[in-house]
């Protein structure tokens, strides 16, 4: 017998439509989210629309303040170093489990080194709005052969933070090298194939990525 396949509530689907904006960067952080204005563009009511609210409050996109209403939330400079210093702890250490039982397939070898260049030509030519979720599948693809469920499972559950700290270094402009610069000096650790080595460059490039945003966010406070 088959899994019956739930179609997603209005709530749902809701939350999906904003959270998407918001990683596409139409809906910029602190930005107000007006439920008259969105209901009518969603033709939902507002009931339900604050019902995706408080699922994307849940996973962090959205702030609501009791009297003020809702807003895209906005990555504070405490936030963003949780954010980046946990990553750099999980990921790195998902990549050396998958060096050391040498589970990644040459199929994903194949598909890193197509995200790393389609890093390369989003940078040149649609900006940022692509390549958040492109580098996002990349670090996705790194971790998921550690055959670690329990921290795939934690890595999987700051997946919205991880993308609204990945957008932020975009609007932030923090980023010192271009995309595919940085992440081929993540594949070429892993290639090489030295668990250690590897871990030590996935978690420097993290670390390095997550500074260079704060410096930049302390910088225009």
């Amino acid at each position: 017998m088959k899994k019956v396949e739930r179609a997603p509530t209005l709530a749902t689907a809701a939350a999906q439509n904003i959270r998407d904006g918001i990683l596409r960067g139409e809906l910029l952080p602190g930005e107000p989210l007006h439920e008259v204005e969105l209901s009518n563009v969603l033709k939902i009511s507002r009931g339900t629309l604050r019902e995706a609210f408080r699922l994307l409050q849940s996973e962090g996109l959205v702030a609501i303040f009791p009297h003020r209403g809702a807003f895209v939330a906005r990555l504070s400079a405490k936030k963003v170093t949780e954010i980046y210093t946990l990553r750099a702890l999980l990921e790195s250490y998902t990549v050396r489990l998958a060096l050391e039982s040498q589970s990644y397939l040459e199929a994903d070898f194949t598909e890193m080194k197509a995200l790393v260049k389609q890093l390369g030509e989003m940078e040149e030519t649609t900006g940022y709005a692509g390549s958040v979720e492109v580098d996002m599948q990349f670090h996705q693809l790194i971790c998921q052969r550690c055959e670690h469920e329990l921290l795939l499972g934690v890595i999987e559950n700051l997946q919205s933070l991880t993308l609204m700290f990945i957008l932020s270094t975009k609007l932030y402009q923090s980023d010192k090298q271009q995309d595919d610069v940085s992440h081929q000096a993540v594949l070429d650790a892993i290639l090489n194939g030295n668990p250690e080595i590897a871990e030590q460059v996935v978690r420097q490039h993290i670390i390095d990525a997550g500074r260079a945003l704060v410096e930049r966010m302390e910088a225009i406070q």
